[in-house]
């Protein structure tokens, strides 16, 4: 789901100018290009800041994680990312599950978050790079805020149900 803009709210905070710099160039790249640019980013150097100042981009990686998490009419098991020939989609859509853990790991008001459901899907993947940097921005959000702990009760059931899949 995109971020849900009435829970924005105006702070004092203002955005660092290299955070702003890297939202603008980001908001203007192609897929392709956006993958190329995910990809450059191996550390985080731009400073933290509020969540909601990257609003924007979270929604352009939510609609690329809602068109992987698709399932296939005649292959009613297998998500869209796990089909043959979306190689370039795979791709994306790592570089964006790699990136959402550098950007919630150095960022606040993590509670805007609104892409759990994608995620909660993206566990049955077939494809276990897909499941572990999943698993990964999981982690993140465990390890850095309590946001897991305050999902709404139904998403966090369907959570934990897909992690004990995994374990067995």
């Amino acid at each position: 789901m995109k971020v849900d803009r009435s829970k924005l709210k105006k702070s004092s905070s203002e955005v660092p100018a290299d955070c702003k710099v890297l939202i603008d160039k980001l908001k203007s790249l192609s897929t392709d290009d956006l993958c190329k640019e995910l990809k450059d980013i191996k550390t985080w150097t731009y400073g933290k800041c509020e969540l909601y100042h990257w609003a924007d981009i979270l929604d352009i990686f939510d609609a690329i994680l809602e068109k992987s998490c698709t399932k296939e009419n005649d292959k009613k098991w297998t998500l869209y990312c796990d089909l043959p020939g979306n190689d370039q989609l795979k791709q994306l859509l790592l570089e964006i599950l790699r990136f959402t853990a550098l950007l919630i790991e150095h960022s606040f008001s993590r509670h805007l978050y609104n892409s759990m459901d994608h995620l909660t899907t993206l566990l049955t993947s077939c494809d276990m790079s897909t499941v572990l940097y999943v698993l990964n921005l999981l982690y993140v959000f465990s390890k850095r805020s309590n946001f897991i702990s305050r999902m709404n009760p139904e998403k966090k059931q369907g959570l934990v149900l897909r992690l004990i899949h995994l374990a067995e």
